[in-house]
């Protein structure tokens, strides 16, 4: 698997280099249309998932582009186009713009601030990285343990070095308390590696928790055998007390992968609102203007085969914060959480 993921960065390095994409002329309208419309044809996972035509969609968006079409009006109708995708890992970038296929959820919102934990909640905490995590006890007893983002770290695949030792070193701090509270939500993802090794500290035997397959041919159903994901006890630290893992609609990604993982254990609950819905892998590609755009490659279910692509993974108690309690300093979801483990 680590291999495969090694592939997977360097083909998405290489999809930026020059041995792939050439030169990097102007380009014609017409020819970065067609350019981009044909990288979602060929590597684009999720169009019988989601019931995208997406030859219509080229029928319906080709005529508004001519060899005249200036770069705004060309960069919206590409836009238009990823939008149908309604894809948390498909962005186009260029000339200062940034344009998201699923922008509207991106822009959902607010139901979680971790200050309003950290100031209200969580008694003797630590931040070991940069914002990256932090953690903490609530009431004497409960563990907490708020994962901002998955990126931490150096290196490749198993490689990895630095953050998950710190992460580890925290887990050893907590791993007296009665119950655990691993907070995820906002968590944008990062590393799959970092995922697995997350789990590996609350998993007490190896579990499959994701298949995989990638776009690997021309048709729309071309994809590669399956890969089976697995996690598997951490040799130093293994916490099989009550957990409560938290998500919202801002958790995606590897953040996803995680909480997949997790929910395959008894001694764990899942709780907040649906997940982002954002699983897939992704490579990016270059146009011949020099504009940056991602497609998702990859096919990614639970090992009961669904995809939560788009929709997210839904918690097994919906918990979700107002407006107004955030700005009066309350996490009532938290509070929830934390009275659920009591019981």
């Amino acid at each position: 698997m680590n291999r495969i993921l090694a592939a997977v960065i360097i083909l998405a390095v290489a999809a930026c280099g020059p041995g792939v994409v050439g030169p990097n002329p102007e380009g014609d309208p017409e020819e970065i249309f067609d350019q981009f419309w044909e990288a979602y044809d060929r590597y684009y996972a999720h169009f019988e998932l989601k019931g995208v035509d997406w030859d219509a969609v080229y029928d319906e968006h080709r005529p508004r582009v001519g060899p005249d079409t200036e770069d705004e009006a060309l960069f919206e109708v590409l836009s238009d186009m990823i939008a149908e995708l309604e894809d948390g890992h498909v962005y186009l970038v260029g000339d200062g713009q940034r344009s998201l296929s699923n922008s509207e959820l991106r822009s959902s919102r607010r139901d979680f601030d971790a200050a309003v934990v950290r100031d209200q909640y969580v008694d003797e905490w630590a931040e070991p990285t940069n914002g990256e995590f932090f953690y903490g006890v609530i009431d004497g007893n409960i563990g907490y343990l708020r994962l901002a983002t998955l990126s931490g770290g150096q290196g490749v695949g198993d490689r990895v070095r630095g953050w998950i030792e710190q992460v580890e070193e925290a887990m050893e701090q907590l791993e007296e308390t009665e119950a655990m509270v691993v907070d995820l939500r906002n968590n944008s993802g990062g590393r799959a590696f970092n995922a697995r090794f997350l789990a590996g500290l609350f998993a007490t035997e190896q579990r499959t928790f994701m298949v995989t397959r990638s776009r690997n041919g021309p048709d729309h159903d071309d994809f590669t055998d399956p890969v089976e994901w697995q996690a598997e006890p951490n040799d130093t630290v293994s916490y099989d007390n009550p957990v409560v893992v938290l998500t919202n609609r801002r958790t995606f990604s590897a953040a996803e992968w995680l909480t997949l993982a997790l929910r395959q254990y008894d001694h764990v609950v899942h709780m907040g609102t649906h997940t982002g819905g954002g699983l897939a892998m992704f490579l990016p590609r270059q146009l011949s203007n020099g504009w940056m755009h991602t497609v998702s490659v990859q096919d990614a279910r639970c090992p009961e085969g669904r995809s939560f692509e788009r929709v997210g993974i839904p918690p097994h108690q919906y918990l979700e914060n107002g407006s107004e309690e955030l700005e009066n300093g309350t996490d009532r979801v938290l509070e929830d959480a934390v009275e659920f483990l009591r019981r």
